[in-house]
């Protein structure tokens, strides 16, 4: 199936709150989780998400959950079909046990061949424009006036889309970080510019830099720091090196120029870190 044919169907729309721990359990229906308050860990697949204000999870039915709240978290819950094949099944199934679940009354589960991400559960960190959104979903789905399945199934598409293309440059994103870091890596022997790093990944240094700003919270040159540092670190506690030499394999003029950039960042000289790693 192709995002662009799918319709959903909305079975269940609604703001819960979870006080204590739930599941494992396993849904009926696909299921979208947005934390709108508090704190709680969701064990998915084999992996563990943080939720708090602004994540959101996306999975399809029969997969095996369990929230584990910090605290009270609230939570707009959405239960869908990506197509209109099941909905004649009005009825809303909730989630079930995992050791009570029937897998025979399962709705469907689609596969997307041009968003393969909404196959598999997918999370999100910051998924703010999402709340908006999902907010009218649920106060149409309560009031239930006039075409509210249309209108909230044009919403609904709306954001998949939005949740697709905000994974789709997250990925995109990692693999900018991770080909300059390997670049650096690669070059840290020697001075690299901000024009270098911009030529060799085909962006206007500018942009890269507010780029790596945005993604790391640190500058370009900050960043091309914080790799040397990185490397100094792991000689330091790795090899009998002299400082020295050290200094010179990393792209600095002297080795005081390294010691005064090293005790600026770790709060301690390197002879000092290296000792203490020895212990």
């Amino acid at each position: 199936m192709e995002l662009i044919h799918c319709i959903p169907w909305i079975r269940f729309a609604d703001n819960l709150h979870f006080t204590q721990q739930r599941g494992p359990s396993k849904t009926y229906d696909c299921r979208m989780l947005y934390t709108l308050k508090g704190e709680a860990s969701l064990e998915m697949a084999g992996s563990i998400y943080r939720l708090h204000h602004g994540c959101a999870v996306l999975f399809q039915p029969c997969t095996q959950y369990c929230i584990r709240p910090a605290e009270c978290v609230t939570l707009i819950v959405l239960d869908f079909d990506y197509t209109q094949d099941y909905s004649s099944r009005i009825a809303f199934l909730p989630p079930c046990p995992a050791d009570k679940f029937r897998p025979g009354q399962a709705h469907e589960r689609v596969f997307f061949s041009d968003a393969p991400e909404l196959n598999a559960p997918l999370y999100l960190e910051q998924a703010f424009f999402l709340e908006p959104v999902l907010q009218s979903i649920v106060l149409e789905f309560r009031n239930k006036h006039t075409f509210f399945q249309e209108k909230i199934s044009t919403l609904f598409k709306d954001a998949l889309i939005g949740i697709v293309r905000t994974h789709q440059r997250v990925k995109d994103l990692q693999n900018v970080i991770g080909r300059l870091q390997q670049y650096i890596d690669s070059n840290i022997t020697r001075r690299i510019t901000n024009q270098e790093l911009g030529e060799v990944m085909g962006y206007n240094p500018n942009y890269l830099n507010r780029l790596v700003l945005g993604i790391t919270g640190m500058s370009l040159y900050q960043y091309v720091l914080q790799r040397r540092l990185n490397r100094a670190t792991e000689l330091l506690l790795t090899t009998q090196q002299p400082v020295s030499e050290i200094a010179v394999n990393l792209g600095f003029h002297s080795s005081s120029h390294f010691s005064g950039f090293f005790k600026k960042a770790t709060g301690t000289t390197p002879a000092q870190y290296r000792k203490k790693g020895a212990l």
